[in-house]
C-alpha cells in the first residue's frame, strides 16, 4: 500500500472522522446513495435531506421479491423440502424485506428531523450548519470544499480508498477550521447535483480538490461554470 508523503497537507485529504467536532456525525452515515438535494428561494439556499425516497423503495423490493421467488421455483423443481420451497423464500423474504425498509424510513426519517445541514443566507451572506450548532459570518468563511481524495490515516493506518466530503473552510480569529458537511463513498459526481446550482445563484466560492488513482499527488481548483465541474 502507498504511504503518502512525510509533507502531506492534512486539509488536503478526506477527514478520517467526520464527527471531528463535537464527537458527533453531523453528515450521518457515509453511503453511495444520494441522500441530500438543494432548496433555494429569494433568501435562502439550503442543502436539505431528501424525503423517504417512496419509488427506490418500491424497486428495490420488487427486485427482492424476484429473487425470492426464483429461489421458490428452483427449489420447487427440485423437490427440495416444504422448509425449502415455502419457508425459507416466503419468511427469510419477508423479514429481509421488511428490516431493509424499516431501515431506509428510519434513516430518512432521522434526517430530516436533523433537518438541513447548511444554510446561506442570501442577504447577509452567513453560512449556518444547524446540525453542529455554528454560525459563520461571510467574512470568517474561505470557501466550501469539495475533496475527493484518500485519508491520511485511521488510528494510523493509510487508506487508499478514495471518499468525498463537503467541507466549510473557516478563518475565525487567526483560527483556520475545515468543517465537515457531507460525506459520501462515491468518489465521481458525489456532490454536484448540490454544487452546480449553489455556484450559479449564490457569491460562495467552492474549491474541488481531487487526488489522482493510487496516488498522493493532490490538485485544487475552483469548482464553478468556467473551471469544470468534475
Amino acid at each position: 500500500m502507498a504511504k503518502p508523503p512525510p509533507d502531506a497537507d492534512p486539509e488536503k485529504f478526506v477527514i478520517c472522522s467526520i464527527g471531528h467536532h463535537g464527537g458527533r456525525n453531523p453528515g450521518g452515515p457515509v453511503t453511495n446513495m444520494r441522500v441530500s438535494r438543494p432548496y433555494q428561494d429569494d433568501h435562502v439556499f439550503r442543502i436539505n435531506p431528501i424525503p423517504t425516497p417512496v419509488w427506490s423503495l418500491v424497486i428495490i423490493n420488487l427486485i427482492l421479491i424476484a429473487l425470492f421467488y426464483g429461489f421458490h421455483w428452483a427449489f420447487k423443481h427440485a423437490e427440495a423440502g416444504p422448509w425449502a420451497v415455502y419457508g425459507f423464500p416466503i419468511g427469510f423474504g419477508f423479514v429481509f424485506c421488511g428490516a431493509l425498509t424499516a431501515a431506509i424510513c428510519w434513516t430518512a426519517a432521522n434526517a430530516q428531523r436533523l433537518g438541513p445541514w447548511l444554510i446561506y443566507d442570501k442577504a447577509t451572506g452567513r453560512v449556518e450548519l444547524p446540525r453542529q450548532g455554528v454560525t459563520f459570518e461571510r467574512q470568517e468563511i474561505v470557501h466550501l470544499q469539495y475533496i475527493t481524495t484518500k485519508r491520511l490515516g485511521c488510528g494510523g493506518v493509510s487508506n487508499n480508498e478514495a471518499l468525498s466530503q463537503l467541507n466549510l473552510i473557516t478563518s475565525r480569529n487567526g483560527v483556520r477550521e475545515r468543517w465537515p458537511v457531507i460525506g459520501s463513498t462515491l468518489d465521481v459526481n458525489a456532490f454536484d447535483h448540490v454544487l452546480k446550482p449553489l455556484v450559479k445563484s449564490i457569491d460562495l466560492p467552492v474549491m474541488r480538490v481531487q487526488d489522482e488513482w493510487r496516488g498522493w499527488r493532490v490538485t485544487e481548483t475552483p469548482y464553478g461554470r468556467t473551471a469544470g465541474n468534475e
